[in-house]
């Protein structure tokens, strides 16, 4: 897609104004395909396109957004900004810091006919599987954004990304109905006969059984159950202390287990990017490693506080100003293990498998709660079923309790894209 008109009226206008300006613009296409249990489909596509700007003058800064890509959307932008400028510094960096990083190509995102031949595949895979699980729904969801930034310092930049979501609603013959998901680069890399493999392996676990005691025990987390957890880990790493200093190694333990990584330029993770929310070029952040806190996710505005580096940028929405927070996490192991051995490892726990729901967080404090299926393990085999449990806990620790991890990772597109392998982690409680 070309260039917006939005961008350059938007720099004009500045200019006249005499601001600074970084003009953000986004394209945006969704298709979503659903299919219920009766075989009716229900298709929508859904197109985006709008400008962000931010602004600097003397007098101030402030940021305005509007829907549209011609000229005089990017003109309405920073005259609403302008409007609204409050005292405060420059959050603009400047275009000395400002680059691109190469990034794999994206795939092209897939026909609609290889959309719906992709879900009447998979949806024959679920009705293959023995014992019968019944396909309440299917829910496919692809999209590709196209993403300008543009500066009155001269800098320009494009980039493009996209990545397919599958989240299947299924009803085993006793027991409650689950729902899982998975995410793809794109639907090639998905194969329907796995996925429906997997997923009905969720549905048909823990269909009956008690609630369990309330007890502190060892844990080990299924992909799908690690990876909203290592989401909201990674967001808890965000803040900075309040003296401005970089991470307080001595105050948090950390596991040696840990090897998290922002993995923004690729080309491991699932959403490789150039450059990150403000344009400075993507590299690869690393939270943690080897027992300690490295680096921390900053925004430019977060620079001028702290001695940390920059290139830690996002933007939630294009209705959001670019602040700290992860794009592409990865999470690793130095020796990883089959899921076999993390049974053993384990040896007394629990296996927590499908999560029913997303995580409740504190985020001042770091305690979280989530629902979830979970089995319990005796001598490394299952031996008690939970339909339903609560796994209570808190990041700090799942910063230090972390004791293994396997070796099979699987994509999921939340709030930022999570990479993760099964983890072992050592005395969360369990209700």
């Amino acid at each position: 897609m070309s260039r917006p008109p939005a961008l350059d009226a938007a720099l004009e206008a500045a200019q006249r104004a005499r601001a600074r300006c970084e003009a953000f613009a986004r394209s945006s296409e969704t298709w979503h395909l659903r299919r219920d249990a009766s075989g009716c489909w229900e298709t929508r596509d859904a197109r985006e396109i709008g400008i962000a700007c931010r602004v600097a003058s003397p007098s101030g800064n402030a940021f305005a957004v509007a829907s549209g890509g011609s000229a005089r959307y990017g003109s309405n932008a920073v005259r609403a900004a302008l409007e609204s400028v409050l005292p405060g510094d420059d959050p603009l960096p400047p275009a000395s810091e400002l680059g691109t990083t190469p990034i794999p190509p994206v795939p092209a995102p897939s026909s609609d006919e290889a959309r719906r031949a992709f879900v009447e595949a998979l949806a024959g895979a679920v009705d293959a599987v023995r014992p019968p699980v019944a396909l309440v729904e299917l829910r496919l969801l692809e999209g590709r954004a196209t993403s300008w930034i543009a500066t009155s310092d001269g800098f320009t930049a494009t980039q493009e990304a996209g990545a397919a979501s599958v989240e299947l609603l299924l009803a085993p013959g006793e027991g409650p109905w689950r729902l899982t998901h998975a995410s793809f680069v794109t639907l090639a890399d998905a194969d329907p006969a796995h996925l429906a493999e997997q997923a009905c392996a969720a549905a048909l676990l823990a269909p009956r059984g008690g609630s369990p005691r309330r007890h502190l025990c060892d844990v080990l987390l299924a992909p799908a159950v690690a990876a909203p957890l290592v989401a909201a880990l990674a967001r808890h790493l965000v803040a900075t202390p309040p003296d401005g200093a970089p991470h307080a190694s001595k105050r948090v333990k950390v596991s040696p287990v840990w090897e998290l990584t922002d993995e923004r330029p690729g080309p491991d993770g699932m959403l490789p990017l150039s450059w990150d929310g403000e344009g400075l070029p993507a590299r690869r952040i690393t939270l943690l490693s080897h027992g300690r806190l490295r680096e921390r996710l900053a925004s430019w505005a977060d620079v001028q506080r702290t001695r940390v580096a920059a290139g830690g940028a996002v933007r939630r929405s294009l209705r959001d100003e670019p602040g700290a927070g992860p794009a592409n996490l990865v999470v690793r192991a130095a020796a990883p293990l089959s899921e076999q051995e993390l049974l053993a490892a384990l040896d007394e726990g629990v296996y927590l498998a499908c999560p029913a729901g997303a995580p409740r967080v504190d985020e001042h404090t770091g305690a979280f709660s989530l629902r979830c299926a979970a089995v319990g393990i005796h001598r490394g085999r299952a031996a008690t079923a939970h339909p339903l449990v609560e796994l209570r806990g808190s990041l700090p620790r799942l910063l230090a309790g972390l004791a293994a991890a396997g070796d099979r990772a699987e994509r999921f597109s939340l709030e930022c894209a999570v990479t993760t392998p099964s983890l072992l982690v050592r005395r969360l409680e369990i209700a």
